[in-house]
């Protein structure tokens, strides 16, 4: 059974885990400098980590911001050594129970196999893709912006309220304007 636990910026053994994952799992163009995370863990009510365990064995993480009409899943990973144990299925419907609103997060464009995969991950677990064009701004003057999807699950229609969503994405997460 799987454990939801947050974590917070003076868990130094969840932390270290988490960043070994983060950096494994993400290209850089697609994180912050992991200082940024804790710094945020810190400093921001509305920004959150959880950590996911089996037993007393971490096997994954999920970072999420937080507010009162949606929220926004940023990073989700299950450590390698752990994948296609059904872990990340149960994690995420169990968070999406937790945080009892609609969420949002971003994902590639379906370009490849391994795009594809997690767009039906996704998918089976109520997620609805919308492919307007959507543009992850960079996360520091080093890294580059990338052209994503958005999907969304429980009661949001992205269609309609998509400009507000990316704006808040976009200043709260990234802080651009």
């Amino acid at each position: 059974m799987i454990q939801i636990s947050q974590v917070y910026a003076n868990d130094s053994n969840s932390l270290k885990f988490i960043e070994r994952i983060y950096t494994e799992s993400f290209p850089p163009d697609e994180r912050r400098d992991f200082s940024d995370v804790i710094r945020l863990l810190e400093e921001n009510d509305d920004f959150f980590i959880v950590l996911l365990s089996d037993e007393n064995k971490a096997v994954g993480f999920i970072s999420y911001w937080e507010w009162n009409d949606f929220s926004y899943v940023e990073h989700f990973a299950v450590d390698s050594s752990c994948r296609g144990s059904g872990y990340g299925a149960t994690a995420m419907t169990e968070l999406l129970k937790r945080i009892n609103n609609p969420a949002v997060l971003e994902v590639e464009k379906p370009l490849d196999d391994i795009s594809q995969r997690r767009i039906r991950f996704y998918e089976r677990l109520g997620f609805v893709l919308c492919t307007r064009p959507y543009t992850q701004p960079p996360y520091s003057s080093e890294k580059q912006p990338l052209e994503l999807y958005l999907m969304s699950f429980g009661k949001i229609d992205l269609n309609q309220v998509f400009d507000t969503v990316a704006s808040r994405i976009h200043q709260k997460v990234y802080g651009v304007e």
